[in-house]
C-alpha cells in the first residue's frame, strides 16, 4: 500500500487526503497517550477517519512503559505508543519496535538534538515531537527576576522566610530533579564511549563534581530552605498555595499552576558555583509497535497528522508539550507573548543538559540515587558517604 506523504493544515486534513481503498473494514489504529493530551489526538483521529475510513482509538493506560513492554512482548498492545527515548535501547534489544524511515520533510523539520535520541545503532526508532528538560518555574508574584545562581536563591530565602514562605522546593530525593546540580561540575550516570554506547562499569555519581551538587542539596535541607521528606505532591502544593516562590519541574506542571491561578515564569535552573546546571534531556516521541499490522497507516497518521503544525497545536493546547522538536512549531510558539519565554527557557535548559542514556542500566542508577539522596537529606549519611554508597550499588548490580 503506497500512502502519499504530505503536510496538511487541520482545516484540510479530512478533505485533502484521498480515502484509502480497502476490501474490508479496516482495524482501528490504536494510540497510547497521556490523559490530557489524548483529547487533542482524538480530534486528529476524527480527521484521519474522515479521510481514510480508519478509526483511531486513543487509550490512556497508567504506567505506559511497563504495560507497553509487557503487551508488545506478547505481540499485542497499541499500534503507536508515546514515550521518552530512554527506553529505546531496551525495547530495540527486545524486538518491540519498528525502525522508521522519516520523510525528508519530517527529517528536516525536527531539531537535530531530538534525532540524536532516536537514532540508535545506525537506525531511527521513533518520531520525536517534544524536548523535555526540567527548568526553574517561578511565581511572578514572589520573584521579580529569576535567580541565575544558588547564591541568589539563598538571598531570596532570607527575604521570604519572615513571611513564612520559602525560596525553592523540589522533589529532591528523585534524582531526575536533583541531577542537574550534580552534573553541573561533571557528574555523570555512565561514561559515554566515542561510538555513542555507554560503559555501565564507569559511573560518575561520586566524583568531585557530583559531590559539589550533593553538598548544595544537603545545605538547602540543613538550613531549612527545603524540609526533610519533601516529595512531589508537597512541592506542587507549596507552589499552588503560594508558600514557595520557585520549583524545579517540567512543562507538565504548568497545567496545575494555571488551574491554581499562579502567574508563573520559566527560566534555566540556577548555576552551581558558576557552572550551568545540566539536566537530563528526555525526547518524547511516537513509537511504532513491532507487533502492529498497520505499519504504513501508523506512519501516515504520525507524519501527516500528529507531527503537522496543526496536529502539534491541538496536542499542545490539550496538554503543554513544552519545547516542541518541530522547528517550525517551535518558531511559532516563540513568537507568542507569555508562551515564547517559557519554551525558550526549556530549550536553553536542554542545550545545557545531556541526553538520558537509553540503556537498561539506568534502572539501577535511579534506584541507587533515590536511596542515597534520602539518606543524605535525613542526615544518616554525609554527601560523600551517600554518593560513594550509590556508586557501589550501581557497580555491584552490574
Amino acid at each position: 500500500m503506497n500512502l502519499t506523504r504530505r503536510r496538511l493544515s487541520l482545516a484540510g486534513l479530512a478533505c485533502a487526503a484521498a480515502p484509502l481503498a480497502r476490501a474490508a473494514t479496516p482495524e482501528p489504529l490504536v494510540v497510547w497517550y497521556s490523559v490530557e493530551g489524548a483529547k487533542g489526538i482524538r480530534k486528529l483521529g476524527e480527521a484521519f477517519t474522515a479521510a481514510t475510513g480508519v478509526t483511531v482509538v486513543v487509550e490512556t493506560p497508567d504506567g505506559i512503559p511497563g504495560k507497553f513492554q509487557q503487551a508488545a512482548s506478547a505481540g499485542k498492545g497499541p499500534d503507536i505508543c508515546t514515550y521518552a527515548h530512554d527506553r529505546i535501547g531496551e525495547w530495540v534489544a527486545g524486538g518491540l519496535m519498528h525502525a522508521v524511515n522519516p520523510s525528508r520533510a519530517v527529517r528536516a523539520d525536527v531539531d537535530p538534538l531530538a534525532w540524536q535520541a532516536f537514532d540508535w545503532r545506525g537506525r531511527t526508532w521513533g518520531y520525536p515531537y517534544a524536548i523535555d528538560a526540567i527548568t526553574l518555574v517561578y511565581n511572578k508574584a514572589l520573584v521579580q527576576r529569576a535567580p541565575t545562581s544558588f547564591d541568589e536563591v539563598f538571598e531570596l530565602e532570607a527575604r521570604l522566610a519572615p513571611q513564612g514562605k520559602h525560596a525553592i522546593v523540589w522533589d529532591y530525593t528523585n534524582n531526575y530533579f536533583s541531577w542537574p546540580l550534580m552534573a553541573a561540575h561533571g557528574g555523570y550516570a555512565f561514561k559515554r564511549r566515542p561510538d555513542g554506547s555507554y560503559d555501565a562499569t564507569d559511573t560518575g555519581v561520586a566524583n568531585a563534581g557530583a559531590l559539589r551538587g550533593a553538598e548544595l542539596i544537603a545545605r538547602l535541607v540543613r538550613e531549612g530552605v527545603m524540609a526533610p521528606g519533601l516529595g512531589y505532591a508537597e512541592m506542587e502544593a507549596a507552589m499552588a498555595q503560594g508558600r514557595a516562590a520557585m520549583m524545579i519541574n517540567g512543562a507538565w506542571s504548568w497545567v496545575n499552576l494555571k488551574r491554581a491561578g499562579i502567574d508563573f515564569g520559566v527560566a534555566r535552573i540556577p548555576a552551581v558555583a558558576g557552572k550551568a546546571a545540566a539536566p537530563f534531556i528526555g525526547i518524547r516521541g511516537f513509537l511504532i509497535n513491532r507487533a502492529t499490522r498497520q505499519r504504513e497507516l501508523a506512519v501516515e497518521f504520525i507524519e501527516n497528522y500528529l507531527l503537522s503544525p496543526a496536529g502539534l497545536r491541538l496536542i499542545d493546547q490539550a496538554e503543554p508539550i513544552g519545547a516542541p522538536a518541530s522547528q517550525a512549531y517551535y518558531a511559532e510558539l516563540r513568537a507568542q507573548p507569555g508562551v515564547g519565554e517559557n519554551v525558550t527557557a526549556i530549550m536553553a535548559s536542554a542545550r545545557d543538559g545531556v541526553l538520558t542514556p537509553p540503556v537498561p542500566e539506568m534502572g539501577r542508577f535511579w534506584a541507587a540515587m533515590k536511596s542515597s539522596l534520602t539518606n543524605l537529606s535525613e542526615g544518616r549519611q554525609t554527601p560523600r558517604e551517600a554518593l560513594e554508597a550509590a556508586a557501589r550499588r550501581i557497580k555491584d548490580a552490574g
